[in-house]
């Protein structure tokens, strides 16, 4: 079992980090953007799950009397917050194994500046790749025990196996520890749960007939509201509204991990539901969901991608 650090040593530098690099909506920085950014939605996100702001249509903005709630949120999930927030804003960067950012980070950035590449200052280990953090975002680390001595640690392994930075080739699947995951995944499933994904594997002729009747009336609503010669819609078949469902019920799938099911604790009882963060994008989750489809439906292969 993982040791999570004292919450009370990561609160306090994990708030200032996440309040100190959000985009702000006014010059005066009376409110968070998220600017509809995955990091930045999860720090705004983390703001107000960690009693320190309100949640807007745009953002989040301060309390003006902030206060750690009863219930707070999941440790990895804060975790997850931190990495994606300090890789969206330049504060971290993952690498390949010789040290250099791949090419696709690099032209990301600016392919034509011209800068000295700092070096890793965080070093391999437990199977993690090189990476290098800003000077601000190491203690951060340091205090949800994710980075000791310059590496990273046992506990942050399975952490970045949520980024999953593409860096570092990860072979996740292949690990026995997931296959062992996957089997106590299973066999522990909820009664609701395997209801719900079973209901979301199987699509049926009625659902693609409401389907059709749902897109040809949105279709004809577009071209009432726009005008015929301004809508240019592909043509719909019983085909495409079948694939187009497929694509939703994987989404649909998706989350069902995101919200109920975390590496450390497999599926979540009620109140551990409650302090789970909304962190979508999450690379075991995913993984998770496809193996979990692959085994228990193997008949359904198109929901396990």
């Amino acid at each position: 079992m993982c040791h999570h650090p004292d919450p009370a040593i990561w609160i306090p530098q994990v708030i200032r980090f996440i309040a100190g690099n959000l985009p702000v909506l006014d010059r005066k920085g009376e409110e968070w953007d998220h600017m509809f950014t995955t990091a930045f939605q999860f720090g705004c996100e983390a703001l107000v799950a960690l009693g320190q702001a309100e949640e807007t249509g745009r953002g989040a903005r301060p309390l003006p009397h902030p206060r750690l709630p009863g219930i707070l949120p999941r440790w990895d999930d804060i975790c997850v917050t931190v990495l994606s927030l300090a890789h969206q804003c330049g504060l971290l960067s993952y690498r390949l194994p010789d040290g250099c950012e791949s090419p696709e980070a690099s032209a990301w950035w600016d392919p034509h500046a011209v800068a000295v590449l700092p070096q890793p200052n965080i070093k391999t280990e437990h199977w993690l790749g090189p990476a290098w953090a800003a000077p601000q975002v190491l203690p951060v680390l340091r205090a949800l025990g994710l980075i000791e001595s310059g590496q990273w640690t046992a506990t942050a392994e399975t952490v970045l196996w949520r980024e999953e930075p593409p860096e570092w080739r990860l072979d996740i699947a292949a690990d026995p520890r997931f296959r062992h995951a996957l089997d106590r995944t299973v066999n522990d499933m909820p009664a609701d749960i395997r209801h719900e994904l079973a209901r979301l594997v199987t699509i049926t002729e009625a659902d693609v007939t409401e389907g059709l009747i749902r897109r040809k009336a949105h279709q004809e609503g577009l071209r009432a509201e726009h005008g015929v010669s301004r809508v240019i819609c592909l043509p719909l078949t019983r085909d495409s509204v079948r694939q187009g469902l497929i694509c939703l019920r994987i989404h649909d799938l998706d989350w069902l991990f995101f919200s109920n099911w975390r590496w450390s604790d497999g599926w979540l009882f009620p109140l551990e539901r409650k302090r789970a963060m909304e962190i979508w994008r999450d690379s075991l989750a995913i993984r998770m969901r496809r193996a979990v489809v692959a085994q228990l439906h193997p008949d359904r292969p198109e929901f396990a991608v």
